[in-house]
């Protein structure tokens, strides 16, 4: 709510304001009657401390089940992922559309701009007319619908936890451009299993690099596929688990 008051215009951002006291209040309140707080990350560890002092946390991260890297035949198409009626992916698609998207479009004639996640009537009318704008919604795995994409974008402005579309695009070992809130909590390194940019300009610039350089999304998928198997998988996020059992 904090983030969503921040990135909001208008009367919506007091809505957010609001809320996000409301839930301070709450979490002040409650979090020192748990013997023991999981968070999914460090900077999520970081809030904790400052809501609720002194309460215990360990970081259990989101993961994903370990499954093989699929198959690459890459399509001329950038990804978009998540749950559609989330706010915060609602804003980051707008934000695209409106401030990224139309860059792309112009100096990327066959270029497809795929938009993949449950809930997409909350999207209708989302491509203004637009062939080149695909609102796919739900799918039954998304994975090997990001590994045939160029580019995984996550254009966020809002936002908590750590983002399961980097690690669904870093399992695909297709290379993402992110914000930073988009990257937020996740253990990657800038330039080397993502690209991080945050003004439209240098994000459409960072995509348009990864669309004219294989190399560079051969590079920065296998990256992203590594840092996977290493501390995103089931397996890997479990051993965190083990100081506290």
């Amino acid at each position: 709510h904090a983030t969503l008051a921040r990135s909001e215009r208008g009367g919506m951002r007091g809505f957010y304001r609001r809320f996000e006291h409301v839930c301070a209040r709450m979490e002040r309140a409650l979090l020192p009657r748990f013997d023991h707080t999981l968070v999914t990350s460090q900077a999520d560890a970081l809030q904790v401390a400052r809501i609720a002092p002194g309460v215990a946390t360990t970081v259990y991260p989101n993961a994903l089940p370990y499954r093989d890297c699929p198959s690459k035949q890459e399509r001329d198409v950038i990804v978009f992922t998540g749950n559609l009626e989330y706010q915060p992916n609602r804003t980051a698609i707008l934000h695209f559309r409106d401030r990224i998207w139309p860059d792309l479009r112009r100096r990327w004639p066959t270029l497809i701009w795929e938009i993949i996640g449950k809930n997409p009537q909350a999207l209708h009318g989302i491509d203004q007319g637009d062939a080149r704008i695909h609102l796919i919604g739900a799918v039954e795995d998304a994975i090997p619908c990001i590994a045939s994409a160029k580019v995984a974008v996550v254009p966020l402005l809002a936002g908590s936890g750590t983002r399961i579309k980097i690690l669904e695009a870093w399992s695909a070992a297709t290379p993402v451009v992110s914000t930073t809130i988009g990257a937020e909590g996740l253990q990657g390194t800038p330039g080397e299993e993502l690209l991080i940019a945050d003004c439209p300009a240098d994000f459409a610039a960072a995509v348009q690099g990864l669309l004219e350089d294989s190399v560079a999304r051969k590079r920065i998928g296998c990256a992203g596929r590594k840092r996977y198997e290493d501390d995103y998988c089931w397996e890997q996020a479990w051993l965190s688990l083990d100081k506290i059992l």
